[in-house]
């Protein structure tokens, strides 16, 4: 079963991303993790907007310009619905007007818990790489067993975003969180 799970992930995300990843470095994490957002944004849907079909993806970063420069290498080229993406870096919640997608790369828990209240209930895909990032209201976990990158997602949050996460991106991650478990039930 795991094994099979193993080559239905690697055909999903294309065959690009590697079996083992250099995580005992931040720049390896940080390519990692790049990569693997880059091929899972096809399978997430978000609302359609009227008028922004000609403006450009919004993939906004907390975490220093140098997490910044390494996604916006790794999704240089790619589009989502259709529009270019364009990765910028942000510092606060005052600048992620237009983001679609916000990855905030292991901050300290009192700046991310503010950023990620900044953005409840706004139409956007939240991306982190702490544990506990999906109990403070994140959509998307990365976490690493040794060198292997892995994700969780909250469900509930997504939906609370307004966002269909596909269901065969749902049977790769290690753990879904439903709407029971955000509910403590």
């Amino acid at each position: 079963m795991a094994g099979s799970r193993v080559v239905l992930l690697l055909a999903l995300l294309g065959g690009l991303i590697p079996g083992r990843l250099d995580a005992q470095t931040d720049a390896g994490a940080e390519r990692a993790e790049a990569i693997y957002l880059k091929k899972m944004l096809s399978f997430v849907q978000w609302p359609i907007s009227p008028g922004v079909s000609d403006e450009a993806f919004q993939v906004c970063v907390v975490g220093g310009h140098r997490n910044s420069y390494v996604f916006a290498e790794e999704m240089r080229g790619t589009k989502v619905q259709g529009r270019k993406i364009e990765v910028r870096s942000v510092r606060n919640e005052e600048s992620l007007k237009n983001c679609k997608v916000l990855f905030i790369g292991s901050p300290e828990p009192k700046s991310r818990a503010k950023l990620l209240e900044s953005v409840k209930g706004a139409q956007m895909l939240t991306v982190g790489d702490d544990p506990g990032f999906l109990e403070a209201g994140g959509i998307l976990e990365f976490s690493y067993a040794g060198n292997t990158i892995q994700f969780t997602v909250n469900l509930q949050a997504a939906r609370n975003a307004s966002l269909k996460i596909d269901a065969r991106l749902l049977t790769l991650a290690r753990r879904v969180v439903t709407e029971k478990e955000a509910a403590g039930t």
